[in-house]
């Protein structure tokens, strides 16, 4: 099986174990803190795609959301698992959730998928070969204007200083109000990558819910980095990151971050 149609069927299979029990959770239970929950579903998710993987690649490392990490994803391939994005949204019956694999060497992602199964779209993208969603390419939009941008900016309490993204949101507030929170990091990387959404930050992210949408936007001619124009690592534990189209990017790092590339 070739790795395109092994990652893309991955993705499917388990937003349909998602798709199954959506409307009908039973068990939900706290993790890291207020807010950060996992279902049966996350698990039952993770538990086939763990299992597809391991059959098919026994040798590569993996980190995933709820089983951690297993072999050693400092080096090598490494596939990087959130087998449901937006659990919150999900158990609420909000529909905004979806599927993110990607599988990356030494740290940078080569293959990517992010999957909602509600809708049925499909976002997909290889090192060098662009951006698909649903096998049409798609492109970063063509905004320059920060006045006319919709961002989505997001911070996880735990991990970052509130005046810090504070004074993010104020230093947009005087260019754009078009501000979104949608609940589903992989969703959001790849509506930037589709052109719905001109850029997206977020402080402290972990690596599985931005692997796959880091290659995304990239492959539809978007930048991705970290807030001190860095590229993305996905070795490191948490992450800071700022996804966007070129100018837009430019534009917040600027006038928002206040760094000079």
């Amino acid at each position: 099986m070739e790795l395109h149609e092994f990652i893309t069927d991955t993705a499917r299979g388990a937003g349909e174990i998602i798709l199954s029990h959506y409307g009908q959770i039973n068990t939900q239970r706290a993790k890291e803190g207020r807010g950060d929950i996992v279902t049966e579903v996350d698990i039952e998710s993770e538990s086939y795609i763990l299992s597809r993987i391991k059959e098919y690649f026994p040798d590569h490392s993996i980190v995933s959301e709820e089983a951690g990490k297993a072999g050693t994803p400092e080096t090598g391939y490494t596939w990087y698992i959130d087998p449901l994005d937006g659990t919150r949204n999900y158990a609420l019956g909000i529909p905004f959730f979806c599927v993110s694999i990607a599988l990356a060497k030494d740290g940078i992602a080569e293959y990517g998928v992010i999957f909602d199964p509600l809708h049925n779209e499909l976002f997909y993208a290889a090192k060098g070969q662009g951006a698909m969603m649903n096998n049409r390419p798609v492109r970063v939009s063509g905004e320059t204007d920060l006045e006319d941008s919709v961002i989505s900016i997001s911070w996880l309490r735990s991990r970052t200083a509130y005046s810090k993204f504070a004074s993010y949101i104020e230093r947009i507030s005087s260019n754009t109000s078009y501000f979104r929170r949608l609940g589903s990091a992989a969703l959001i990387s790849a509506y930037v990558a589709a052109g719905r959404i001109d850029a997206y930050m977020q402080g402290a992210i972990n690596p599985w819910d931005i692997a796959a949408g880091t290659l995304l936007v990239k492959e539809a001619g978007g930048i991705v980095t970290d807030f001190a124009g860095r590229p993305i690592d996905l070795r490191k534990s948490y992450i800071d990151i700022l996804a966007a189209t070129p100018i837009i990017h430019e534009k917040i790092m600027l006038k928002v971050l206040e760094i000079k590339n």
